[in-house]
């Protein structure tokens, strides 16, 4: 089976990786930049100048790995050859975009899913399972922090999608924590945010991003999101009327305490590992098997309507409404 990887930096570089020790998958590398073929050749990927040639060498898939202001005209590409995608996370940059890309696979009868990669984290799933130890849940806290001229060292972080306003920013970079939020505690109806650039790093994007609402189970969740933080820190803390169930995905351990005590788990687990889970998982939905860890292009959507009713609570200072089409 043959699975063309469009984008080849960071993300697409994982993506080609998890492909290429699956037993009978052969990745193909589309890079953007075509200076980039000979070295991917000399990797040992098979290699395609576009994803119409990527088809022509027996692609039945794609996993869309480009900036994320080519998502939707590269997934839009895809489709017309009749692809199923896999697209890396955020969908695209805006709902509008997002909807294009999910109603056209509609049309065509392709599936589509989006690439959030934690949704197969061993620890998350660890802690969805211990959440009901904490009993009915009155407080949840969400927590993304990190330095954004760590993340890539060997790449000016100025140069990258992330500081582009258009583009980038800590609320879509970090839409990892909006979908599996959505995902375990259920999507929101309204929300409030703030979202700010503080001048500290000289970038376009927001670079903290503050929300806040209630879960369909009343539950009040708080977000807090940033790329100005040392050390980093990542994780959930949920407090109910039983305990309290902690999840630091930096650490992979999981922490319930309650009046029997303190229980601890630990994972493992490498980022690695969490991209192969889910190349195993897209390729178990092309051969007809479902998994329902896969965000699908519905919740790609939802997500992508948090960030926009987000930005406009932070544009209008008051509490918005969350419409999904």
């Amino acid at each position: 089976m043959k699975i063309a990887v469009l984008g080849t930096g960071s993300a697409g570089t994982h993506h080609l990786n998890a492909l290429r020790h699956l037993d009978g998958v052969e990745p193909i590398a589309v890079p953007i930049r075509p200076g980039r073929l000979p070295e991917l050749e000399n990797a040992g990927y098979r290699t395609a100048q576009d994803i119409h040639a990527a088809v022509t060498q027996g692609a039945i898939a794609a996993v869309i790995a480009t900036d994320t202001s080519r998502h939707s005209k590269d997934a839009q590409a895809a489709l017309a050859e009749r692809l199923d995608l896999l697209v890396e996370k955020p969908m695209s940059k805006d709902v509008q975009e997002s909807l294009e890309i999910r109603n056209l696979a509609v049309e065509s009868e392709q599936r589509a899913f989006v690439a959030c990669v934690m949704r197969f984290s061993e620890s998350l799933d660890t802690f969805r399972k211990v959440l009901l130890k904490a009993g009915r849940l009155h407080s949840v806290r969400v927590e993304a922090r990190s330095y954004l001229p760590d993340w890539r060292p060997d790449r000016p972080y100025q140069e990258s999608y992330s500081a582009r306003a258009d583009e980038g920013g800590v609320l879509r970079d970090l839409i990892h924590e909006i979908d599996y939020t959505g995902w375990i505690f259920g999507w929101p109806d309204a929300l409030q945010a703030r979202l700010r650039n503080l001048g500290r790093l000289g970038i376009n994007s927001e670079e903290t991003a503050d929300l806040e609402w209630e879960t369909p189970g009343g539950c009040s969740l708080s977000m807090s999101l940033d790329y100005l933080s040392k050390p980093p820190r990542r994780g959930i803390t949920a407090h109910g009327e039983s305990g309290t169930v902690e999840w630091n995905i930096i650490d992979g351990a999981v922490k319930v305490a309650t009046d029997q005590g303190v229980e601890e788990f630990h994972s493992t687990q490498t980022i690695d590992d969490m991209f192969s889970d889910q190349a195993k998982a897209f390729i178990k939905v092309i051969q007809g098997e479902a998994d329902p860890r896969l965000a699908t292009s519905d919740d790609g959507v939802r997500a992508m309507v948090v960030c926009d009713t987000a930005r406009r609570s932070s544009a209008s200072r008051r509490e918005e409404a969350v419409v999904y089409p």
